[in-house]
C-alpha cells in the first residue's frame, strides 16, 4: 500500500502513510476483514486504490505459487483476483476513478445509466468494477454480469449503507464468492448499530480500525513528564508557565480531567497574575469565538500579552484541530481516546506536550502506553520547581460554579425547599381542620338523629316496628337475623328423666322462628310455642293445610298441652 501511495504523489502525506500501515497490517499481515473508522473523506480514495492493488498483486502471486490442474479451481482463483467497489459519496468515486488509472489495473467506473448502458461486455471482463450502489440493480439485469465473480467487496459509506433496501443487499451477495472465500473492506464516518450490522452481513467477523489524524501526530510532536506528587503540582505549573513566557511562547492550553479543577486553576492562576480564561460549552458561541481569536493572536505576538486556556475533558470538542503549539496536561487522562484527542489540537510539526504524572492518575500513563506503544521521557522536577512561590496558597477558593447557565439555581434551590415546606405545613393544617370539622359534623348529625326519632315507651315491644314492615320485609329480616343458627346442624337433646315428658319432632320438619305465644297450663307451667313447632310458608297454602294430616302426632301433644283434660286416644274430641 505504501509503495502505490509514493508513486501517486503521496510520499510526503505522513498521515496517510500512517493509515496505510494500519490498514495494511490488520488486512494482510493478520488476514482480518476491517471495518475503517475515519473522519476524514479526503483518505479514502487512496487508501482504497492502494488496498485494491495490493489485494490483485496478493492474490496474484498466491494462485501462480499453487499449481491445479482443474479448470474449476482456476476460475475460482481468477475471480478471487476481481474486486466490487460500491460508494454513496459521487466525489469519492471521481477520485478513484483518476486514482484508478495512475495505478494502471483493468478497471470500470460507472457514475451514471449511460455508462453502464456502454459498458456491457466490459463489465464482466474488467478486474474492478466501481458504481454507486444505486446502480447496482440496474447493472444486474446485464447478462455479462455473473454470479459469483468477485473475491472482495469495498463498501464506502457503510453508515449511509443502511438505508439500502433489502432486495439490493441480496443481489449484491448473488455476485460475491461465498463468506469463507471472499474478503471485504468497510469504510464509514460513523459507526453505529446499522453501520456494525451492515459490516457483518459483508465482513466474516471484522477488526475495527479508527483512523483520527492525533494518532499520526503522536511521533511527531515532543513529549515529556514529570513525575511527581499531587501537593506540588499547581506550584511546578507556576514554574513552567513562568519559563515559557521567558522564552516567548506566551499562549498555553493546561488540560485537566475535571471541569471542577479547571474552574480552581483558573482562580488559582489569576491569583498569581497570570490571565487564564477556562472554556465552557456552556458559554455563548459568540464568546467562545472571540476567546479562541484572543489566544491565537497572543500566540503570534512575539512579546506583550500572555494567555493560559484551561480545559476539561468535556470541553475539549469546543477546541479546533492544530491550534496551539504548547500544552499541559495538568492531569493525565485514564481513558487513551482522551489522550488522543488532546493531541488533535495540537500543531504536529512544533507542538511540545508537557505532562505532570502524579500519584492520583498515573496509571492513565500505563494505559496510554499499551494502547499507542508509546515510551515518554520521565524527568523529576527540580528544586526550584518545587519551592515556586504561589500566591494562591492558603486563599479560600471563591468560585462560582456555571456562572451563566447557573448562578441562580442554588438560590432557586433553597427557594423551592421553603415553598415546598411552607405548602406542606399548609396542607397538613387543611387536613387537619377538614377531619375536625368532618368529625363535628358527624356527631352533629348522629345527635340529630337520635333526637328526631319517635321514643318508645317502656310498656311497648322493641319489636314493635317489625309491624310496620311487609310480610316480604320481615321474611328478610328473620332470614338474615337467624342465618347462623338455619346453617348449622340441629344438636341433640340430652336423655329426658325418669318421669319427663318430651315433644318429639320430625328430622324433616322445618323450624319456625315466628313471634312465641307463652301460655299457661292449669298446674302454672309454661307451654311449648306454636312457632316451635309449626312454620307456615308464604304462599304454601297447601301444605299449610295438609299439616295435621301429614304430621298427626305433632297435632295431638299439641292439642293435650293446651287442653290437659282431653282424652288421648280420641280423635273425635280433637276433631270437635
Amino acid at each position: 500500500m505504501e509503495r502505490f501511495l509514493e508513486r501517486s504523489g503521496y510520499a510526503e502525506d505522513r498521515i496517510l502513510q500512517f493509515f496505510a500501515r494500519l490498514i495494511g497490517d490488520q488486512f494482510f499481515v493478520q488476514k482480518k476483514d476491517i471495518l475503517v473508522h475515519d473522519e476524514d473523506l479526503g483518505y479514502r480514495s487512496p487508501l482504497i486504490t492502494a488496498l485494491i492493488e495490493s489485494y490483485i498483486e496478493d492474490s496474484k502471486t498466491s494462485a501462480t505459487s499453487k499449481i491445479s490442474g482443474s479448470e474449476e479451481e482456476t476460475r475460482e482463483k481468477q475471480a478471487r483476483i476481481r474486486a466490487l467497489v460500491l460508494t454513496e459519496h459521487e466525489e469519492v468515486l471521481i477520485d478513484l476513478q483518476k486514482l484508478f488509472a495512475i495505478a494502471s489495473f483493468d478497471s470500470l467506473v460507472i457514475s451514471s445509466d449511460t455508462a453502464l448502458k456502454e459498458a456491457n461486455m466490459p463489465l464482466s471482463e474488467r478486474t474492478v468494477v466501481a458504481m454507486p450502489t444505486s446502480l447496482f440493480l440496474a447493472a444486474t439485469q446485464v447478462p455479462e454480469f455473473k454470479a459469483r465473480e468477485f473475491g472482495l467487496v469495498v463498501l464506502e459509506g457503510a453508515d449511509l449503507f443502511g438505508d439500502t433496501p433489502g432486495e439490493v443487499q441480496r443481489r449484491i451477495w448473488g455476485y460475491l464468492l461465498p463468506p469463507w472465500q471472499r474478503r471485504a473492506a468497510i469504510f464509514a464516518k460513523h459507526i453505529g448499530i446499522r453501520t456494525r450490522n451492515t459490516a457483518l452481513d459483508f465482513a466474516n467477523d471484522p477488526k475495527t480500525i479508527v483512523l483520527k489524524k492525533a494518532q499520526a501526530s503522536l511521533s511527531q510532536i515532543s513529549t515529556y513528564m514529570y513525575r511527581l506528587s499531587s501537593q506540588h503540582k499547581f506550584r511546578v505549573l507556576l514554574a513552567m508557565i513562568q519559563e515559557n513566557f521567558q522564552e516567548d511562547r506566551r499562549a498555553i492550553i493546561v488540560f485537566c480531567n475535571l471541569r471542577q479543577t479547571s474552574m480552581e486553576l483558573e482562580f488559582r492562576l489569576k491569583l498569581n497574575n497570570i490571565k487564564a480564561k477556562q472554556v465552557s460549552i456552556s458559554a455563548p458561541k459568540a464568546e467562545r469565538k472571540e476567546l479562541l481569536l484572543e489566544f491565537a493572536e497572543i500566540e503570534k505576538m512575539a512579546e506583550g500579552g500572555q494567555f493560559v486556556l484551561v480545559v476539561s475533558n468535556d470541553n475539549l470538542s469546543v477546541l479546533p484541530s492544530e491550534l496551539a503549539n504548547l500544552a499541559i496536561h495538568y492531569d493525565i487522562p485514564l481513558d487513551p481516546d482522551i489522550y488522543l484527542e488532546r493531541v488533535r489540537i495540537m500543531r504536529p510539526s512544533s507542538s511540545t506536550i508537557i505532562g505532570l504524572v502524579c500519584e492520583r492518575y498515573e496509571v492513565g500513563l500505563s494505559a496510554i502506553n499499551s494502547k499507542f506503544g508509546m515510551q515518554f521521557e520521565l524527568r523529576e522536577p527540580s528544586y526550584d520547581m518545587l519551592e515556586y512561590r504561589d500566591e494562591s496558597e492558603g486563599v479560600p477558593l471563591r468560585i462560582e460554579y456555571e456562572r451563566r447557565s447557573s448562578e441562580y439555581k442554588p438560590r432557586r434551590r433553597i427557594e423551592q425547599s421553603k415553598d415546598k415546606t411552607e405548602d406542606a405545613k399548609r396542607i397538613k393544617k387543611t387536613q387537619h381542620r377538614e377531619l375536625k370539622e368532618n368529625f363535628h359534623q358527624g356527631q352533629k348529625a348522629q345527635h340529630d338523629r337520635k333526637n328526631s326519632s319517635p321514643k318508645k315507651s317502656p310498656g311497648v315491644d322493641q319489636n314493635s316496628e317489625l309491624y310496620s314492615m311487609s310480610t316480604d320485609e320481615r321474611l328478610a329480616y328473620f332470614r338474615q337475623k337467624y342465618r347462623g343458627i338455619l346453617n348449622s346442624p340441629i344438636e341433640p337433646k340430652p336423655h329426658p328423666k325418669k318421669g319427663e315428658k318430651t315433644i318429639s319432632r320430625s328430622a324433616s320438619e322445618p323450624l319456625s322462628f315466628e313471634n312465641t305465644i307463652p301460655t299457661k297450663n292449669a298446674d302454672g307451667e309454661r307451654s311449648i310455642s306454636a312457632a316451635d313447632s309449626i312454620e307456615v310458608r308464604k304462599g304454601d297454602k297447601k301444605q299449610a293445610s295438609g299439616m295435621e294430616s301429614d304430621n298427626p302426632s305433632i297435632v295431638k301433644r299439641f292439642i293435650e298441652k293446651l287442653f290437659p283434660g282431653t282424652n288421648e286416644g280420641t280423635d273425635e274430641g280433637i276433631k270437635e
